[in-house]
Order: structure tokens, then C-alpha cells, then sequence
């Protein structure tokens, strides 16, 4: 994770271009993820309220023997019992316990041999929940029972009544209704499009960034993902994840508009943490008082005869073009009472160091102002030593001005960058990782290491 943040406390400046400068965007990807949970709860009360109390009923009558006897045969499978639903293993398993009730009634002399039979079962159905690419969530569904007395009875030898295929019937259609109903809770529950959709729009809406001076970043979608469902003892649960990299920068945010939701990917394990990069601006005022604090802490002896010392009084910073031109007034003193003051520019390339911490310049020119020196100034002054000392002095660094940013941007935290999200999280040690020479001020990326989350607030993004 890395968040930028500005080093420090800046000046005003009324450059409007600096308001819009946009830096390039890390190429670490982001990632917010939202967990949705379907409590089982919800799944077994909607299960109960549409299982129906009757699975079956049976009003006919049959002929045995040849015709010789006829028998009226009537009755009901019933649910004797509530819907139960249990996480097993990659699946759920409802449970539904029926009876069924039978009354087989000979017709005429033979009534006298009617008979009640029947026998119990309990429904199992074992569904195993999936989403598929266009954000719809299923199930695959197996279902099965078995009678605990065969729903048969003989009345008379040669008169067995069965009514196990009058009733099996039914109730397979039945069971097609509860797997169908139990897959509508499931589905209506995670609400996956509608989620995912919000997630994928909101997190598209510029974010503000934790930095004293207005700033955003942008995001650029790369994918939308989510994990297979999993199960708790009582619920199922998904996660939706949003891949995207983050641009940045100043002032206020352009109007977006949003990219419509992608195709879904599915993984098992979904990335987390942002990865952001703020521009800051450092006016060249502040990079001329921290370079002449710099170069004043030491003085250079020459190794010649007369030990004339340079010492940088003052150092200024501007622009020129993509370069920096960096005025360097030392004082040079010398034997019998020389002390004249003189300027150097200094022009290069601003580059970071390895660090991260500190800009300095390359391709360096050093051209000394002649008005007013005598040739043995400007001699000593053109002594490579002399050059070496006067370039060491266009040098940045903003070590202290980043640590002061690092706990400016902390204390800012956690924030809400867009409704409905939250970041928060820890901002380790900062440095920068790119530069721009501007008009009024070198705008620079900053970049923190540690770990920094982005929290949803799923009530807050409907």
C-alpha cells in the first residue's frame, strides 16, 4: 500500500495550472472488497413461509380382480414439521419432514376390510449455491426422500392397494417448488447485482485524499470479482472485489461517469489494500529555504597556497523549462582581507535518489555571474572543488518534511473518501516517486508504505 501525502505545510500560490496538474498513477492495483452475508435465517423463514402444508392429496378409486372389487382410495401427504436449512460442507440441506395419511375403503360387502395405512419421509434437498458471469446467483439442487412404511396395504389376499405412485408424482413437483423457492431466497438475499453494481459505481466517484490541500484521485476500473459462496453455521456468505488503479490530483475533482458493470470474474481469494499517489506541490520558495539551510551548514577550503574559503549564503530556485536553474550566492574569503560576494547558477535535471527522500540535479551546468569579480575570484571560483560544492548545495532535502506529512496524513485518518467507504489504516515511512517542473512550484509524487484499507459501509451506498 502506499498513500501520498504533502510534505508539508504549504504557502498559498495562485497558479491556477497547478490545480489541475494530474500525476501518473502507481502501477500497483487497488482493491476494495465488499463482504455480503445471507443469513441463514432469512433463507429457512422464506423457506417456511412458501413450503406448502399439502404435498399431495389422493381421491380415486381402483379395480381389483377383474373388476370383482373396487376400492375408493383417498388421502393426504402433509408437512408435519418446519423447514430446516443447515450449512454441509460446499452446500446447504433443507429438510422437510411430510406423512402421508390413507384410508383404502372397499365398496359393498367388503367395506368391512377398509383399511388406514401410511408412513413417514423426510425430504432432503441438498442445494449448492454458484453465480455466473452475468451476476446472477443459482444453485445446482439434488433432492431425495424415503418412505419409513411402504404406502401400501393388502386388504385380502389378492387385494394389496399401493398408492406409492399416486403420490410420488406430487410430490416431486412440490419438491421442484420448495428447491425453486429456497434458490429465489438465496438469490434475493445476496442481491448480487444490485451490490455489486452500487460497489462498482461508487468506487468510480473521485476520491478525496487525506492531504491538507484539496485533492482527489480518480479511479480506473480493471475488474470486478467475486469469491465462491462459503458457508458459517449460520449463514453463506460471497465477497465482491473491485480491481482498479488510482490517478491523482489537485484541486478539485472533473466530473465522471461511471463505466457500466463488467463481466464477473470468479476466485477464490480476492486481493486487499489501496495503493494511492497524491501530487504535491512544493513552491520554490520552500525548495530555496530548505536547499539554503542545506548548504549552509558547511564551507569549502580550498587546497591552495592561500586557503580561500566558499561558503553559500543564499540559494534560489526557478524554473527553466523542464530544468531547474538553482542561484547559488556564496561568500569568498581569502588572504589580506578578501571577502567578496558572487553568484553561481546552477542548472539540471531534477532526479530523485534512490531514497526517495531527496532531489537533487543531473546534466548540471555551472555558470558564474562575472559583474563585479576580479580574475582571481573567478578563478577560484571555476576550481572543480569550488564546482562540486557550489552543485552539492542544489540539493532537497525533505527527509523532516515528509516525516511531518506522514503524521499529518495519520491524523487524518481514518476518512471517508466517497460515501459509503471509509479508508483507514496505517501510514508508514513516506518518500517520493516522480517528479514535474511547473511554473510556480516542482510538483512531485509522494508515496507511503504501510497498510491502508478501505472499508464499505454497505447501508451507506444504497
Amino acid at each position: 500500500m502506499s498513500v501520498s501525502l504533502r510534505p508539508f505545510a504549504l504557502r498559498p500560490f495562485l497558479t491556477a495550472l497547478l490545480l489541475t496538474v494530474a500525476m501518473p498513477c502507481a502501477e500497483a492495483l487497488s482493491s476494495v472488497t465488499l463482504p455480503i452475508t445471507v443469513p441463514l435465517a432469512g433463507v429457512q423463514a422464506a423457506a417456511n413461509a412458501r413450503v406448502p402444508a399439502e404435498f399431495a392429496r389422493v381421491d380415486q378409486e381402483q379395480s381389483f380382480l377383474g373388476g370383482l372389487v373396487s376400492v375408493k382410495l383417498a388421502g393426504t401427504v402433509t408437512r408435519t414439521g418446519a423447514v430446516t436449512v443447515k450449512p454441509d460442507g460446499d452446500a446447504l440441506l433443507v429438510s422437510v419432514p411430510i406423512r402421508a395419511d390413507m384410508h383404502a375403503a372397499p365398496g359393498g360387502v367388503g367395506s368391512v376390510l377398509a383399511r388406514d395405512f401410511g408412513g413417514s419421509a423426510s425430504v432432503t434437498l441438498r442445494l449448492k449455491p454458484f453465480v455466473t458471469p452475468d451476476w446472477e446467483a443459482g444453485a445446482d439442487i439434488k433432492g431425495d426422500y424415503a418412505w419409513t412404511d411402504p404406502l401400501s396395504v393388502e386388504l385380502t389376499p389378492g387385494v394389496k392397494v399401493s398408492v406409492q405412485s399416486l403420490v410420488d408424482g406430487q410430490v416431486r413437483t412440490q419438491l421442484d417448488r420448495v428447491a425453486a423457492d429456497v434458490a429465489r431466497a438465496v438469490r434475493e438475499g445476496a442481491q448480487l447485482r444490485q451490490r455489486a453494481g452500487t460497489l462498482w459505481a461508487r468506487v468510480q466517484q473521485p476520491w478525496t485524499l487525506p492531504a491538507p490541500q484539496p485533492a482527489y484521485a480518480l479511479v480506473k476500473p480493471v475488474n470486478v470479482t467475486v469469491t465462491p459462496f462459503r458457508f458459517t453455521p449460520d449463514a453463506l456468505k460471497l465477497t465482491v472485489g473491485t480491481t482498479f488503479n488510482l490517478q491523482a490530483g489537485l484541486g478539485r475533482a472533473p466530473a465522471v461517469t461511471s463505466m457500466p458493470l463488467p463481466t464477473l470474474k470468479i476466485r477464490d481469494i480476492l486481493p486487499e489494500g489501496v495503493d494511492l499517489t497524491v501530487p504535491v506541490v512544493l513552491p520554490f520558495v520552500e525548495l530555496s529555504r530548505v536547499a539554503s539551510a542545506y548548504a549552509a551548514r558547511e564551507a569549502v577550503t580550498l587546497p591552495l597556497p592561500t586557503r580561500p574559503t566558499v561558503q553559500v549564503t543564499r540559494v534560489s530556485v526557478k524554473p527553466a523549462g523542464t530544468k531547474l536553474l538553482v542561484a547559488v550566492q556564496v561568500m569568498v574569503r581569502g588572504p589580506l582581507g578578501l571577502k567578496v560576494n558572487a553568484t553561481l547558477d546552477v542548472t539540471g535535471t531534477p532526479k530523485l535518489d534512490a531514497g526517495g527522500r531527496v532531489v537533487t540535479l543531473e546534466g548540471v551546468s555551472v555558470r558564474t555571474r562575472r559583474e563585479g569579480l576580479t580574475g582571481t575570484v573567478i578563478s577560484l571560483l571555476a576550481d572543480a572543488r569550488a564546482q562540486a560544492y557550489v552543485t552539492r548545495a542544489a540539493r532537497f532535502d525533505l527527509t523532516p518534511q515528509l516525516e511531518q506529512a506522514r503524521a499529518q496524513a495519520q491524523a487524518r485518518l481514518p476518512m471517508t473518501p466517497t460515501p459509503g467507504l471509509q479508508l483507514g489504516g496505517t501510514v508508514g515511512p513516506l518518500k517520493l516517486s516522480g517528479l514535474s517542473v511547473q511554473p510556480s512550484a516542482l510538483v512531485v509524487q509522494a508515496a507511503a508504505s504501510g497498510q491502508l484499507q478501505v472499508k464499505v459501509d454497505a447501508g451507506a451506498m444504497r
